[in-house]
């Protein structure tokens, strides 16, 4: 897939995934998002079209698995429509890669400075917030690919390698801060099941195993132009591109160049945020995210450079929002 093209003026306002609610929020306040309504010029039809489908949604969802809400910053986080939803009303089917508005902030390990760190209800509040799910997959004893990171240790006692899938479904995941509830450890298929259709996701693989489950759930709901797979290895990414997915580099650039990693496959690459040379890298074919915590006072220059998207922990942070 190739690259997509730069011509809008990027000294336009930044537009996110945030944005495309029927009010078309300018830059809302966590306020904002929790009400899922700001003051804005929507006409009658827009908003009955819109109240239509996220009727349509809750009911086509009654049946999924209902956690319960994070308790964040002292409040209960209320039930707010996903934001990201509204670029499929808007364009006329689900967001795609292609289809994505940018910058996309992508929340590193679904939000794990705000949220427990690949969790359920990570995955569902970076939805209903308007930011895409960079999260890492692990594969358990039996093979099951589940959200995770590191060795498994410090959250299941034991690596996920050597877990069952009950041993991990009944574990819990300790919270960032102490006003953050436990979170609630998830499956990949069980995520995408939930939310494939209204997002892009951004998993991270490092094995044949992780890497089949979210090309064979993907090509199930016929959904691989929503799937950035985050890899360092050729191999992997040559997989994803020849599924109909795009890679997207996360290994060590300074020993990578943009013009290698686009003729191994990959489409675009995560370099640091604060890497030097950040021309040489936007000055390309691939598609160039940044990785660690952004000012939201330098997101616009950011974007003026080139980059389409940022690799964060604390997404609201970079989005200039109020913390959750």
């Amino acid at each position: 897939m190739a690259k997509r093209k730069r011509g809008r003026d990027r000294s336009d306002r930044m537009e996110t995934l945030a944005d495309l609610t029927p009010e078309n929020l300018k830059k809302s306040t966590s306020e904002d998002a929790r009400k899922a309504r700001t003051a804005g010029q929507v006409s009658s039809e827009e908003q009955a079209d819109w109240d239509a489908r996220v009727a349509e949604a809750k009911a086509n969802r009654s049946s999924r698995r209902t956690l319960a809400p994070l308790v964040i910053a002292g409040g209960a986080v209320a039930a707010v429509v996903g934001v990201i939803v509204w670029s499929a009303v808007s364009s006329g089917g689900p967001v795609t890669v292609e289809s994505m508005p940018t910058p996309v902030i992508a929340a590193d390990e679904a939000g794990s400075a705000v949220y427990p760190a690949n969790s359920a209800e990570a995955v569902r509040e970076n939805v209903r917030f308007g930011f895409a799910p960079a999260i890492d997959l692990v594969e358990l004893r039996d093979g099951t690919v589940v959200l995770g990171a590191g060795d498994g240790e410090d959250v299941y006692s034991a690596p996920y390698g050597e877990l069952t899938a009950e041993e991990f479904a009944d574990a819990s995941i300790p919270a960032p801060r102490d006003d953050t509830n436990a979170g609630t450890p998830a499956t990949w298929a069980e995520v995408f099941a939930d939310y494939g259709e209204d997002t892009i996701f951004l998993p991270a693989v490092d094995t044949s195993g992780e890497l089949e489950a979210v090309l064979s759930s993907a090509a199930e709901a016929e959904r691989q132009d929503a799937i950035i797979v985050r890899t360092s290895d050729e191999g992997l990414a040559q997989q994803a591109a020849q599924a109909g997915a795009v890679a997207l580099f996360d290994g060590d650039v300074e020993s990578s160049t943009p013009d290698e990693l686009a003729a191994a496959g990959y489409w675009g690459a995560a370099i640091p945020a604060d890497t030097s040379g950040l021309d040489d890298w936007t000055d390309t074919v691939l598609s160039i995210w940044v990785e660690g915590q952004v000012p939201a006072d330098d997101m616009q220059e950011l974007v003026d450079a080139g980059v389409d998207g940022v690799l964060t922990a604390d997404p609201f942070a970079v989005r200039g929002d109020e913390e959750a």
